[in-house]
Formats: structure tokens, C-alpha cells, sequence
């Protein structure tokens, strides 16, 4: 794509000062794609720097009126989309599973790309997502980080257990659990020279993740505890089964609990909800389609266990569940998303749980 020419725009904007346009924008680390399109469908496209003004400037030189940008959700973040908000103008980010894709594979480059999501806004085919502001960013970068160095911890128990298994040596006892009798006995098992470096390395990365993920978690605290997230982390606590972790993930993720209007657009933001197949006289089934906050719907699965077990109106809907569908894990899936939406009403009501609720 070529880079911006004035005389060119100027061209393609002339006679159409009155109308209105809509933008797509393919986001990269260091560019942007554009593609300008008018009412009769023709488009105009150039590429330039990855800052809010590569669209903006051309905006303010010809006053345009812009109906919509469009753009996929990514890593370069939602800082785009709140400086372009901040410039009146309305913005659609979109996330990459929801955007149209066709039949048949075609040609596709940034330009094309560009053009399609423009389209997509303009015939309301593009369906936009929630753009977290700075501050609720921040916290969930946060809580994220916490998920990622648990994450590291647990690789870097399996890749202890791995080493002794492919030197062949017996692992001490207790160390499924590593417990810290076990954990220490690892520094008096016999190993050759270099196999006791890498395992010395193996514990020192384990002693980093293990510090690291305590600080993070006692920032967490901290966080959560102060500000306007303290009295909702305390009313979804009420429901038994759910700590402060499934808590503290639950309203992070869910930012802004306000914006949906209906349990199904909770259950299937979390990607707890069913979608049903249906053709002919076969009998329709639905499945849960892995989609949406898969860390958030690990702990909602976790916390649904604890909870069945502690309160009776959790265990009467895990046996109907498991009843109709006849597997466990099915069962409890149905139960973490009842968990999900009680979840959802106790921040909308703002009040605790109720053990039998009508």
C-alpha cells in the first residue's frame, strides 16, 4: 500500500463532503492499513505510522463525517480505540473469532483486509467488543500477570520431574505434592556434576516464581482490597466455593458487570454457553464452544465443585444436570455457568448470596 497523498484524497473526497464515511484500520506494531469507503461503496487506501493522527489529521484537513472505525482486537492493545473516542469519533474493535470469514479461501493482504472490516462496520456485520478504560486495564494486567507466573511455576515443576525421570532417577517422596521436606531432599540426591547444575537451575527458577507470584499476589490484595472493587469481592465470596482468587478474576474480567443486559450474554462471554447444532430430525446437542475468558472459566469449573459440596441447592442442580446428561464433567459445566450468572446478579443487586434462591 501506497502512503498518503493529499491530492489524491482530495480527489476522492471531492463532491462527497456531505456524506458520511467509515474506516478500517489492519493494526500492526508499526503500521497502520487504512481504507477510507463512501456510500457508493468506493475506497481509498494508504498506509502510515502506528499513531491515532495517521487517521485523525486527514479527518481534521477535510472534515470528514466518519460513521464508524473498525478494527480487529490484538496486541497492540485498545489505546487506538480510546484516543479515536477521545476524538468523537465511534469505534468498533472487534475480536478476531467474530469477524466474518468466507466461504472459500481468497486473496487476502492488508489492504483487502482493511477494506472488509470498513464494510463489515458500515452493514453492521462487524460486532464490537467492550474497551476497558486505562485504570481497569491496568488492574487486569495485573491479575494476568499473577495467571502467567503460576503458570511458569507448574512448567517449571514438570520440567523438574522430567529431569529426573530422563536421568532415570527415583524422585523423592512426597514431591507430587512438594512438599518442602520433599523439595529439600532434591539437593541430596546423587547426580553427576552437570545433571546437579541443571537441576540447581531447575530450583532456582523455582524459587524466582515462587517469591515473584507471593509479591504479585500480596500487590493483588492490596488492589482489590481498596478503591471500589472491596465491597463486590466481598459479596461474591458469600457464595461458598468461590475465594478470593475466583473472586477477584470474576470482577477483572467481567469489567463493567452493568454492560450485559442477560444471563446468556454473561454465560457466553465466559464461554459457558452451548451452542446448539441443529439439522433435519436429528436430536440437537449443544457444546461449549472454547471461546471467551478460558482462565476465568477454569476457576468458575474449580469453585462449581467446592460449591455443590457445601450447598444444598448447588447439589440438588449438579444431580439433575448429571441425571439428563449422564458425564460428570458436563454436569458440572451446566453448574459453573448457574455459578456464573449468580455471580453476575450478585454485582448488579449488589447484595450477598442467598443459600436457596428462588
Amino acid at each position: 500500500m501506497a502512503k498518503l497523498s493529499l491530492s489524491r484524497l482530495a480527489a476522492f473526497v471531492l463532491g462527497f463532503e456531505a456524506t458520511v464515511f467509515r474506516v478500517g484500520i489492519d493494526v500492526h506494531k508499526r503500521s497502520y492499513s487504512l481504507a477510507l469507503v463512501r456510500e457508493d461503496g468506493a475506497n481509498f487506501t494508504w498506509t502510515g505510522p502506528s499513531k491515532a493522527e495517521t487517521l485523525l489529521e486527514p479527518v481534521k484537513r477535510f472534515g470528514l463525517r466518519i460513521s464508524a472505525v473498525a478494527y480487529e482486537a490484538g496486541p497492540t492493545g485498545f489505546s487506538l480505540a480510546r484516543k479515536l473516542k477521545r476524538a468523537g469519533l465511534r469505534v468498533i474493535v472487534v475480536a478476531p473469532s467474530r469477524v466474518p470469514r468466507p466461504v472459500r479461501a481468497g486473496a487476502k493482504c492488508d489492504r483487502l483486509d482493511c477494506i472488509k472490516l470498513a464494510e463489515y462496520a458500515g452493514h453492521r456485520m462487524a460486532q464490537a467488543i467492550a474497551v476497558p478504560t486505562e485504570a481497569e486495564e491496568a488492574a487486569r494486567s495485573l491479575l494476568r500477570r499473577r495467571h502467567a507466573l503460576a503458570d511458569g511455576r507448574r512448567r517449571c515443576k514438570q520440567r523438574i520431574k522430567a529431569h529426573l525421570l530422563y536421568l532415570g532417577v527415583e524422585a523423592p517422596e512426597g514431591l507430587d505434592r512438594w512438599s518442602q521436606a520433599s523439595v529439600a531432599a532434591l539437593g541430596g540426591l546423587s547426580l553427576r556434576p552437570s545433571a546437579r547444575l541443571t537441576l540447581e537451575s531447575l530450583m532456582r527458577e523455582l524459587a524466582f516464581h515462587n517469591e515473584e507470584l507471593r509479591r504479585v499476589e500480596d500487590q493483588l490484595v492490596e488492589l482489590m482490597s481498596s478503591g471500589s472493587h472491596g465491597k463486590p469481592l466481598g459479596l461474591l465470596r458469600t457464595v461458598p466455593g468461590v475465594g478470593f482468587l475466583t473472586a477477584a478474576t470474576y470482577l477483572l474480567e467481567l469489567f463493567r458487570p452493568e454492560r450485559f443486559t442477560n444471563a446468556r450474554q454473561v454465560a457466553s462471554y465466559l464461554g459457558l454457553a452451548p451452542m446448539v447444532r441443529h439439522s433435519g430430525d436429528r436430536k440437537p446437542r449443544g457444546k461449549i464452544v472454547p471461546v471467551g475468558q478460558s482462565r476465568l472459566r477454569s476457576l468458575l469449573i474449580e469453585a462449581a465443585w467446592v460449591w455443590k459440596t457445601r450447598d444444598d441447592y448447588a447439589g440438588q442442580l449438579y444431580k439433575r444436570f448429571l441425571s439428563r446428561m449422564g458425564i460428570a464433567q458436563k454436569a458440572i459445566v451446566a453448574v459453573a455457568r448457574r455459578l456464573a450468572i449468580i455471580l453476575w446478579r450478585l454485582c448488579i443487586e449488589q447484595r450477598a448470596y442467598r443459600a436457596n434462591p428462588a
